[in-house]
């Protein structure tokens, strides 16, 4: 481990956002001896304070062996000059999976000790000449600062040292990727509030954070799933077996909840898609969506780019997911509303999730199904033997010969108006069709719960 360039910067205007603003990010190598003072290098410019304090950011640090990886990631053919990415030190053998919060080493004779990651602003953009921040924020090859523990001077092939370490601290990479991208995990969070020496501001933000995963309703942020089981269903739909990548428990959802899938994960170019859970929410093993897709001939004239994606997927393949939502009506014993159920071809998905959920709580049940030639056949088994363990639930096939065979008076015949609930399963112009039906009968939309799969 060693130093391999001491770099510092003067002040210069780039703009960032239109606005022309002063910067110290454009470092150069100097030859000789540095001075460290509390506050940073002798000679380098800092135009502003520290949002975690001058003092905790008083010296960063960026690992040499990182500048290949940039190179062949940006397609760059000139290689980068030393200090590229605004550090004061360029070093070699200190990578972020290995260096943890509160570590100390000696620098030549000086003794710093890592305060916290480095987490990129606008002008590293303006210095990279592209939109930079986010790649490298998720690279989690972000370097990390130093506060100073004892000053001294510092020189290019100085040998670097480490003098103290705490093994339950949290390496640069953990501490990154739990605080950015997997605050969901409440058990992480609180690790990284145990590190060593944390920097106050950090410590606040953590706080907040793990606050938030605490309360939120399934989870807080995007997780990653994991693909773990496939079935195809039918030539144009597909089960996804889903546990969490970290193998860490799932959340409990109702049914007729869905997960919101997200190409892209945490980027800027986002594209969303929501997937009904098809499982049942008694059983958290595993979540289960069933997506409704394309056929192979349609994927290139495809508008929906997260079905097709996903379409695809096979097993060990993971995707980012925001938690179990939407609405849902109450199960419970003590509402003793009939269920009314009303859905063709792959609504069914949505409409099986709901059925588990209604087991054991409903005696009485009627579903209405039109079948269609891409409906997931496996679910309409489990359907079947749902019915079979509930004999007071009634399944009606429609004719699915027949455009619109499902009617929403057929429901006067089963259940007193009064005393139902009712459930459109389907493509948008199956649900409105039925809506305006049903406001004919007096029933009025928001007594309805539609679950829209287009």
């Amino acid at each position: 481990m060693r130093i391999l360039s001491v770099n510092v910067g003067d002040s210069r205007p780039v703009t960032v956002k239109s606005r022309a603003v002063q910067t110290g990010i454009y470092k150069t190598s100097v030859v000789g001896p540095v001075s460290v003072s509390r506050l940073g290098l002798q000679g380098d410019v800092r135009i502003e304070k520290r949002k975690m304090g001058l003092e905790h950011s008083a010296v960063y640090a960026y690992p040499f062996e990182h500048y290949d990886y940039w190179q062949k990631e940006l397609g760059r053919e000139e290689a980068f000059p030393l200090g590229q990415f605004g550090e004061n030190l360029t070093v070699t053998g200190l990578l972020e999976e290995e260096v943890r919060i509160g570590d100390v080493f000696r620098f030549g004779n000086t003794v710093l000790q890592v305060a916290h990651p480095r987490i990129p602003c606008n002008k590293l953009n303006a210095r990279m000449g592209l939109r930079f921040s986010p790649m490298f924020l998720a690279s989690r090859k972000v370097g990390y600062y130093f506060r100073v523990l004892s000053e001294g001077v510092v020189e290019k092939g100085d040998s670097i040292e480490l003098l103290e370490r705490d093994e339950n601290s949290p390496t640069m990479e953990e501490f990154v990727r739990v605080a950015y991208y997997e605050y969901w995990d409440s058990e992480a969070l609180q690790q990284l509030l145990q590190a060593r020496d944390l920097v106050p501001g950090w410590r606040e933000a953590i706080e907040a954070k793990l606050a938030r995963s605490q309360v939120a309703n399934g989870w807080h942020g995007l997780r990653k799933l994991k693909v773990v089981r496939r079935e195809q269903e039918s030539e144009k739909s597909v089960s996804l077996y889903l546990k969490c990548a970290k193998d860490k428990p799932l959340s409990p959802f109702h049914g007729g909840q869905q997960i919101t899938v997200v190409l892209g994960g945490h980027g800027a170019n986002q594209q969303r898609q929501n997937c009904f859970l098809s499982s049942s929410p008694n059983d958290l093993s595993t979540y289960r969506i069933t997506v409704h897709y394309p056929s192979s001939a349609e994927h290139a004239d495809s508008q929906n780019p997260v079905c097709s994606h996903l379409a695809g997927l096979k097993t060990g393949e993971e995707i980012f997911c925001y938690a179990p939502n939407g609405t849902y009506r109450t199960t419970e014993k003590e509402n003793e509303r009939i269920p009314v159920l009303l859905t063709r071809g792959p609504g069914i998905a949505p409409i099986l999730s709901l059925l588990y959920e209604l087991e054991g709580q409903r005696d009485r049940m009627f579903l209405f199904h039109q079948p269609t030639a891409d409906e997931p056949q496996g679910l309409l088994n489990e359907i079947d033997t749902l019915q079979a363990r509930n004999p007071g639930w009634q399944i009606i096939y429609a004719d699915s010969s027949v455009p619109d065979s499902i009617k929403a008076e057929q429901v006067r015949h089963y259940a007193p108006q009064a005393n139902v609930d009712i459930h459109v399963a389907g493509t948008r112009a199956f649900i409105d069709r039925l809506v305006n039906e049903f406001m004919v009968l007096d029933i009025s939309p928001a007594a309805l719960v539609m679950y829209n799969i287009d």
